[in-house]
């Protein structure tokens, strides 16, 4: 539990109390209001056809991501089954045995092997770019052995936009209730008495498939993700691609397959949404379900197994994440352990200069690993670590970790106050829907704020305002004529679409580089925020969401900031990447602003009694909340599972 967090910025109005939290109610996100009547006749056609060419590139971008991969299956153990067999058809557990798999050369899994039990929520981790994304791919694909009576889902893109609504849209995923009720419209307009009796068969299998509930339950799924009434009824082409993606994650929940498979399901939501799908996965999803997430507290609370990707091989470790960080760290010492005993005899025998002895060495060792795997098969499970899946025996080798540091430097003292909003209000043009007004709030050296509210409440725009991208409409912005601040955002990073690599970038930004090589220099920054080397000549445009991040944070440290406003910093990290990204801001003697739907690093840096505030945006306005991130969590938990339960 964290402490009180009721101290304000010096100089500043006392932020208002906030109330507590509320059920999901209307506001307005920009990207997702209609457009304007002047506008919507001029741009319908063009989103239309925008719309149109971009599932185009998706379906061509999805036929060249599959010959991208290379699939290998080695000898199945007796009684897996695989896709094609026909002699059980109520198998619901997944086998697969002694399979590698390759992308475009590169090896990211060599005779893995991985069982996925029926009903078991699976969270799926590891590094970034190690293969977890493919693994979803493939078995959504169907290129590694699946029953073929198991149905299988994967969620990783948004709907395309059309005149449906999104409740429509929800419900369509029904594929019998949407072909009976075109079977009604047309057989309603039919003036043949013939089709009475049809139509009485359609109503009688309609009350059968209960189309009334149907829609209830789509409505309580979208609103469980944000969606209020008027943005249930509003066409999905009015929708920004970040809701779009909720609309597609809303019909997989709808749909229920056998299999559902989640990439990344929390990127697009915010705080509230995040709770509701934690809480409505956990109590009312029976299914098989496997989940990548970088989000350590969606994954303790979800996830009964976690599947690890390391070192080309796959792991599965019972209990949530915190239970597999501690078999995991088990693991590493007793493989480091054994690998230390076995180099210390090689060495031994090397000098003998006997390769009898090296061979007899090899020969105990192997041995020993041949009965350890023999023990784990007898008793169901790997020793070492509870995994499920055992590895035919090998000799001892030293355990790889992957490490990354986050760094912000110290920064020099400023006298405060070094920002402030005073009486601010704000408002977009054309959007006379979308008002903030009285906001009072302030940062310094060492103030701690995370922003939480709904998706479209403002909290982005504060941000701006801070920032000075946004100039307000009341009131007065006043900053400190020595600030430097850091910033971070999905669009800093979207914006890096050059051909220059990001040594030549960031050497373009910050000419002033000590050292005998300000290439080297630069490089060494880079490395230690988790970019490879072979990435760093790479040209920008062709670098991931996550290596462009990596060189965004890179790019902050350099400018040696006062303070770092930081909007949805975790959406392209991995797990480790957030953790240094924590231990970083820890350290970090600046201030900090920020907006995030990660719960733990959220806690992490909210955690000082004096320093720390929680800013709602909510109602047009900013109150502070009287009380710590947990209290508040906790508040909107209770209700999410109210809920939830009707």
């Amino acid at each position: 539990m964290l402490a009180s967090m009721d101290g304000t910025a010096p100089k500043s109005k006392p932020a208002k109390a906030a109330p507590k939290p509320k059920p999901a109610r209307a506001t307005v996100d920009l990207n997702a209001l209609a457009p304007s009547d002047k506008d919507s006749k001029k741009k319908e056609k063009r989103e239309m056809m925008a719309a149109a060419v971009a599932e185009a590139a998706k379906r061509e971008a999805l036929r060249d991501d599959r010959d991208a991969f290379s699939v290998v299956i080695g000898a199945r153990v007796p009684g897996s089954a695989a896709e094609g067999d026909a002699a059980d058809g109520n198998i619901k557990d997944i086998v697969l045995d002694n399979f590698s798999v390759s992308a475009r050369g590169k090896e990211l899994l060599k005779g893995a092997s991985l069982r996925i039990s029926h009903g078991r929520r699976y969270g799926l981790v590891g590094p970034n770019g190690m293969g977890k994304s493919t693994l979803l791919k493939l078995l959504s694909w169907r290129q590694v052995p699946v029953p073929k009576n198991i149905d299988v889902l994967l969620v990783e893109q948004e709907i395309v936009g059309d005149d449906r609504s999104a409740t429509e849209a929800v419900v369509a995923a029904n594929e019998e209730l949407t072909a009976l009720r075109a079977e009604q419209a047309k057989l309603e307009a039919s003036n043949d008495p013939d089709d009475n009796d049809k139509l009485a068969e359609v109503y009688e299998k309609l009350n059968l498939c209960d189309s009334d509930a149907a829609r209830a339950r789509a409505s309580k799924i979208l609103a469980g993700l944000g969606f209020d009434q008027a943005m249930q009824a509003r066409s999905t082409k009015s929708f920004s691609g970040g809701w779009r993606m909720r609309i597609s994650l809303a019909r997989a929940l709808f749909m229920q397959p056998t299999l559902l498979l989640l990439d990344e399901p929390t990127n697009h939501l915010d705080l509230r949404a995040v709770l509701w799908l934690e809480q409505y996965l956990c109590s009312q999803w029976k299914k098989t379900l496997i989940v990548v997430s970088h989000d350590r507290d969606f994954l303790n609370t979800v996830c009964n197994d976690i599947i690890h990707l390391h070192d080309k091989s796959l792991h599965v470790y019972r209990g949530n994440f915190d239970d597999f960080e501690s078999g995991y760290e088990q693991k590493r010492k007793e493989m480091n352990k054994k690998f230390e005993v076995y180099e210390k005899q090689m060495k031994a025998a090397r000098k003998t200069g006997s390769k009898a002895a090296q061979d007899k060495v090899k020969d105990q060792a192997m041995s020993k690993a041949h009965k350890e795997v023999a023990k784990g098969k007898g008793k169901g499970k790997n020793v070492a670590n509870d995994d499920d899946n055992v590895k035919p025996a090998d000799l001892p080798q030293k355990w790889h970790d992957y490490k990354v540091e986050f760094h912000f430097p110290e920064p020099t003292l400023l006298t405060p106050p070094l920002l402030q909003l005073i009486d601010v209000g704000f408002g977009y043009p054309n959007r006379p829907d979308f008002k903030l007004s009285d906001v009072d709030v302030g940062i310094d050296m060492g103030t701690r704020v995370a922003i939480v509210g709904p998706n479209g409440a403002g909290k982005s725009t504060i941000l701006n305002l801070l920032a000075g991208d946004l100039n307000p409409s009341e009131g007065e912005a006043r900053r400190s004529q020595k600030l430097r601040i850091g910033r971070y955002s999905q669009h800093f990073v979207d914006l890096l679409t050059m051909e220059e690599n990001a040594v030549q970038y960031l050497l373009r930004l910050h000419p002033d580089q000590g050292g005998m090589s300000k290439a080297e220099a630069v490089r060494g920054k880079l490395g230690k925020f988790g970019l490879p080397g072979h990435n760093h000549l790479t040209p920008i445009v062709k670098l991931s969401g996550g290596q462009k991040a990596r060189v965004v944070f890179t790019s902050i440290s350099m400018s040696n900031p006062h303070i770092l406003l930081l909007d949805e910093p975790t959406n392209h990290l991995d797990m480790q990447s957030i953790d240094a990204l924590a231990d970083a801001l820890d350290e970090f003697t600046g201030g900090v602003v920020l907006v995030s739907h990660d719960s733990r690093l959220i806690s992490r840096v909210c955690d000082d009694e004096e320093k720390s505030q929680i800013w709602v945006v909510e109602d047009g306005t900013v109150t502070k909340y009287d009380g710590s991130f947990e209290d508040y969590k906790d508040e909107l938990m209770a209700e999410i599972k109210k809920e939830v339960e009707e």
